[in-house]
């Protein structure tokens, strides 16, 4: 299986059923698919079951030596790919859900230490972690014959990729699969198709079964086609069986790749036993009448179906041909003609030659009307004189062409305008009439039988009338609401062969763009297509439901807000209009995701030993090119970049100073990009932890993270408080006012996103030095909660020993 263009993907059907025995297939690119997907996810934020709630939980893994603290994780819509897709099974997808908000904060202990916090994610809707998961796209029976179906709670192997290692990725999985198993079917049902059972006449849909299909097997991970693929309904109509086959690897992808695969994204085939049986067969006995009669040909596996006829038939009439003839007696010109008698001709097969008629397919994606035959009669020369009255017989041949049009306006096939190709006859005397045939007699008569032949039969098959083919319940069962497949190319090689693109319906107002993200302050307009009347708009925060209304103008331009109204770092808001379009009302959400910063930088703080190599991340929202600066090059770390990935450097942690007894050191970089004399930035922290951190460090029982004030605290084996006065404490990293002496810290007034604090403190010893290190993500009152998750997990690992 592989992609094919049009051309190619054409000439590979002629005469060929790619169908497996069903009745029909359709197929939907899985961008479009996920486009859907998008659209009911947006429209979860204006419905009464809403969406799945921002994730807060712990999921330890490595026996216990990792807790990932994760805070307000907020899922972005399903998104499907095909990389562990085959036709030949039950239809399964990779489903990804972006991490598009939240906090993660990772502990881990080196053998013989204790946790501490090693790793702060501040996750953002650019360039977020992922969760993935093997998804089964089912059918469910919830009305009509069945909806098609993606339920998250079906879902298996799930694998986050904020850690590194299959192991991790599955473990920290687990516990998000436990997460998803327990939400309602409100939040985790995607209905993305229904057959309701609506009449179609001869098309009407019975069954259908669901696979899925990657578009390249051979495809690798980084390559272009890794994890294209599609979506197939493999179809019975009313009265039908089931198909006793899928499609394989073996079998060519149906969605061609014209213009890198943008300008077709669904198909549908109308298998040529259907088209045969239930269009073609009766249309044709009935406009040509003459008692014909068809039967299905089936001409072996996969094979294009046929018709050939098997009664039926009528006469030709009385007709006479006139020429010269030289007379020797009188030696002069006389004329004579040639009588033929009413001769009959039959629709069905002679012999082995003489095949009657049949349909087949012509070249390229036509359909074709074929009829070899033979009529047989006497011929009397001269007409009034018996004494020349031989037999003569006619082999013919025609070939009539139907052409398969595609009407723009109603997307109906017709398979009309019929071109006779060719008309050939062969004439054979059984005897000669002497001298009266000595000039043109007996070439003239063979072409008067010939012209009476051929227009006669040709004026027979000409009468074809076929109906019109609607196949819009078919190719648009997998879209429900306001989206279908529009025909652009109808092809009859074998099957009947229709394509197109997945876009909304002519009578839905679409509002664009779908989904944006933008840096605080910008702003865009919003555009409504085709232009509907007494449109309102509205906007509001999908976590708050706040109404934001004054961001939108009457005319639909969008502002974002200030970036210190952002206290997360970013907002995402659902813009909603409505309005009305030729007297029906409609309503269409978009979503804008705006940021602070337009620099998304990640992980916001690591923490390695000496030499440790790592990969960080930063991405701007304008797409531009990023300037990454060292802060701390003293430290002796290294920071190069990755090739074909811009947005990526490899970090190398430094040995930091010779002092044997500093134990931790903090590199920072800067990244910053410079748009229309405005600079902006984003830092990362790398902890160099030159010695292993042997005691947890607190926040006090007193301390009120809410406040924005904490003192920090080591304490003995007892639980009670060190005096800080025997502590070294220092403030490695953060914005803030910090005391050495007490270990009191108070966060500035305005705290920009993804920022931080870390402290050491170090309490000596007659053999060992203590030290404890703390890393705490800012504002102290936005994340009281998971400051306090994490001193529960630090607080266990000091128990358990």
């Amino acid at each position: 299986m592989s992609k094919l263009t049009l051309t190619q993907l054409i000439n590979q059907m002629q005469g060929k059923s790619f169908t497996k025995g069903w009745d029909a297939v359709t197929l939907y690119d899985q961008r479009k698919t996920n486009e859907l997907l998008f659209q009911l996810y947006v429209e979860r934020f204006n419905s009464e079951d809403g969406y799945i709630e921002p994730i807060t939980m712990d999921a330890p893994w490595g026996d216990g030596t990792y807790v990932e603290h994760i805070y307000g994780l907020k899922l972005g819509a399903p998104r499907l790919s095909f990389e562990n897709s085959s036709s030949d099974s039950p239809a399964k997808t990779r489903l990804t859900m972006d991490m598009i908000g939240g906090m993660i904060v990772s502990t881990k202990k080196y053998s013989g230490g204790r946790l501490f916090v090693s790793r702060m994610l501040k996750v953002m809707p650019v360039g977020g972690p992922q969760l993935w998961m093997d998804q089964p796209v089912t059918k469910v029976r919830v009305s009509g014959l069945g909806d098609v179906l993606i339920d998250l709670r079906d879902a298996d192997n799930f694998k986050a990729n904020f850690v590194v290692g299959s192991l991790a990725m599955a473990a920290v999985g687990e516990r998000f699969e436990e997460y998803i198993k327990a939400l309602g079917p409100k939040l985790t049902w995607f209905s993305i198709g229904r057959l309701e059972g609506i009449e179609n006449g001869i098309l009407t849909p019975q069954n259908f079964e669901i696979r899925t299909m990657k578009s390249d097997p051979n495809a690798l991970f980084g390559d272009a086609q890794y994890g294209d693929g599609a979506v197939m309904l493999f179809i019975t109509l009313r009265g039908g069986q089931d198909g006793p086959e899928y499609y394989t690897s073996e079998d060519p992808y149906m969605i061609p790749a014209d213009e890198g695969g943008k300008r077709f994204t669904g198909a549908m085939l109308l298998s040529s036993r259907v088209l045969a049986d239930k269009i073609l067969k009766p249309a044709l006995e009935a406009s040509i009448g003459k008692g014909l009669q068809l039967r299905v040909a089936d001409s072996g596996r996969d094979m294009a179906s046929t018709l050939e006829a098997t009664a039926g038939g009528a006469d030709i009439g009385f007709a006479t041909a006139m020429y010269q003839y030289w007379y020797a007696p009188s030696q002069g010109y006389a004329w004579a003609n040639s009588r033929l008698d009413p001769f009959a001709y039959v629709f069905r097969k002679v012999d082995g030659i003489l095949t009657g008629l049949t349909t087949n397919y012509a070249t390229p994606g036509g359909f074709a009307i074929d009829w070899k035959g033979i009529v047989a009669g006497r011929c009397k020369v001269p007409a009034d004189n018996p004494s020349h009255d031989f037999d003569y017989s006619c082999n013919y041949h025609v070939g009539l062409k139907l052409e398969v049009v595609l009407d723009a306006e109603t997307n109906y096939v017709e398979l009309g305008n019929p071109q006779v190709l060719h008309a050939e006859a062969d004439t054979t005397f059984g005897g000669t009439p002497g001298y009266f045939w000595n000039m043109e007699g007996e070439e003239d008569t063979k072409r008067h039988i010939r012209d009476r032949v051929t227009s006669t039969i040709s004026d027979v098959v000409k009468k074809v009338e076929i109906p019109s083919i609607d196949t819009f319940l078919l190719r648009n069962l997998l879209f429900p609401g306001h989206n279908a497949l529009h025909l652009t190319e109808a092809f009859n090689p074998g099957d009947l062969a229709v394509f197109g693109d997945i876009d909304p319906l002519r009578t839905t107002v679409v509002l664009s763009p779908a989904n944006s993200t933008i840096e605080a302050t910008y702003g865009f307009q919003f555009a409504l297509s085709p232009t509907p009347d007494n449109v309102t708009w509205a906007v509001r925060d999908i976590d708050g439901q706040v109404d934001m209304s004054q961001l939108i103008s009457p005319s639909g331009y969008f502002t974002a807000p200030q970036a210190n109204q952002l206290p997360d770092g970013f907002l995402a808001v659902v813009v909603t209009a409505e309005g009305t379009l030729n007297g029906t009302a409609f309503k269409s959400s978009s979503l804008v995701t705006i940021l602070a910063s337009a620099i998304v930088a990640n992980p916001i703080y690591d923490a390695g030993d000496p030499g440790d190599k790592t990969t960080f991340t930063a991405q701007s929202v304008n797409g531009g090119t990023l300037e990454w600066i060292n802060l701390t090059p003293q430290w002796g770390s290294s920071l190069e970049p990755v090739d074909d990935k811009p947005n990526e450097r490899r970090y190398t942690a430094g040995p930091g100073s010779s002092d044997p007894n500093v134990a931790f050191y903090v590199d920072r970089f800067e990244i910053k990009q410079t748009v229309n004399g405005v600079t902006t930035s984003a830092y990362i922290h790398y902890l160099i932890t030159k010695l292993g951190v042997t005691t947890p460090m607190w926040i006090s029982e007193a301390s009120d993270p809410s406040t924005g004030t904490v003192q920090f605290e080591l304490r003995d084996r007892d639980g009670n408080p060190v005096d800080p006065s025997r502590v070294t404490w220092k403030l490695l990293a953060g914005a803030g006012t910090f005391d050495d002496q007490t270990a009191m810290y108070q966060q500035p007034a305005f705290v920009p996103p993804g920022s931080l604090v870390v402290v050491t403190g170090m309490v000596p010893g007659m053999l060992q030095d203590t030290h404890a290190l703390a890393a705490v993500p800012l504002p102290l009152d936005r994340y009281v909660e998971l400051i306090g998750s994490v001193g529960n997990t630090l607080k266990s690992d000091w128990e358990s020993e």
